[in-house]
């Protein structure tokens, strides 16, 4: 049916044109015809007192990690309004069901413009929350920017947007981020006595501080932090460990954990390949199968391991190039990113290579400068 035809009678070509493409909403006088018109269902018989309180739901889930007991999306059917989309898209991010939430973030990108304040910061607290679950602390810290403004959101959607910025801001060594809002998310939770949020920002807190403070003072400091697990407080000596330049402790405190967690498989491999133990290397990457959990930035470390110790030279260059020098976006965490840079310049160095060698610096060089002058922002603040 044309535009001229699904319009003759009812109203202009402009105005169909307009509903069409989701630019306007329907008046109330235009609805019983147009529906006749296109043989459709009556979906705007809708509950919404029922969204209100799914959204409130969602909402209260993500404030105090809790999963939702009822089934939301059967609510809504096979609706694919704004509405069924975004409860949709909180419940199953609730459920880490991302596939699921992720075709519900497709079909409602073109109604981005229709959605509220509030809805809009609930979709990009949502969005970001899937992005740093997938590694793309980037992505979501950018998309994150984009809320709404804190005065025009209800105060338990500010304290996760800002949640989650400070974790981006952290893998991301984003020093402005965190003296800025880091007090200020810490403030917020005292204020409203939300101690287990506190204390979740805590913990992420003191591991981004082991990258600029020495094993000893973080000891001293996770003495002090009875909460913590054993575990933690090893992987966040390990860490400051590891950025200070003793790979050996590093390789002793990983060996009780790495085959279980990815953050530490990655301290584990890299420290190996530093200290050139290229045995412990060939033997790790012959057990692949006997790991537990390997993250995709693990999986990333793995491949770059693999090429460099079991392939030819021909194979090695040809990965370089491909996924060092052809990719522009290798990883968010600075330690990975750091490690590939520097490895793929001295792999390029050793086959003489030099040109494709200043190639991978030149991508380096930007972000090492920003690490350095973040280290000793950090340490003057």
């Amino acid at each position: 049916m044309t535009l001229e035809e699904g319009a003759e009678g009812i109203c202009s070509v402009s105005y169909l044109s307009k509903l069409e493409n989701n630019l306007i909403e329907a008046g109330v006088r235009f609805v019983p015809s147009l529906i006749e018109r296109f043989n459709l269902e009556d979906v705007f018989d809708q509950d919404d007192e029922m969204y209100q309180l799914h959204i409130r739901t969602i909402k209260d889930c993500l404030f105090d990690g809790t999963k939702p007991e009822e089934d939301m999306p059967s609510f809504y059917g096979k609706r694919k309004d704004y509405q069924a989309l975004l409860v949709k898209m909180g419940y199953y991010i609730l459920l880490d069901q991302y596939d699921e939430a992720s075709k519900s973030i497709h079909d409602l990108r073109v109604y981005i413009p229709n959605l509220t304040q509030d809805e809009f910061g609930l979709f990009t607290l949502l969005a970001g929350m899937m992005l740093y679950d997938d590694h793309k602390y980037s992505d979501g810290y950018e998309l994150l920017l984009l809320a709404p403004k804190f005065e025009d959101l209800e105060y338990k959607v500010v304290l996760m947007l800002l949640k989650f910025r400070l974790f981006c801001a952290f893998k991301m060594h984003k020093i402005s981020e965190v003296l800025n809002n880091y007090p200020l998310y810490v403030n917020m939770t005292v204020d409203i006595e939300k101690y287990d949020l506190l204390q979740d920002m805590r913990n992420q807190y003191v591991q981004f501080e082991a990258i600029y403070k020495n094993p000893e003072d973080m000891e001293r400091i996770l003495g002090k932090m009875s909460t913590l697990s054993q575990e933690l407080k090893d992987y966040t000596v390990a860490k400051s460990m590891f950025y200070h330049g003793e790979y050996e402790d590093v390789i002793l405190a990983s060996k009780p954990y790495y085959r279980k967690h990815s953050h530490w498989l990655v301290l584990y491999v890299i420290s190996l390949d530093y200290m050139k133990k290229n045995e412990d290397i060939q033997y790790f990457l012959d057990h692949l199968d006997e790991l537990e959990d390997v993250c995709k930035t693990a999986k990333l470390l793995i491949a770059h391991l693999k090429h460099k110790h079991k392939s030819d030279k021909t194979q090695l260059l040809n990965y370089l190039r491909r996924e060092i020098l052809g990719i522009k976006h290798l990883s968010d965490e600075y330690q990975v990113l750091d490690y590939l840079m520097m490895d793929a310049q001295n792999l390029f160095s050793l086959h003489q290579h030099y040109k494709e060698a200043v190639q991978v610096t030149s991508h380096f060089i930007p972000k090492l400068k920003r690490l350095g002058h973040a280290e000793r922002t950090f340490q003057t603040e």
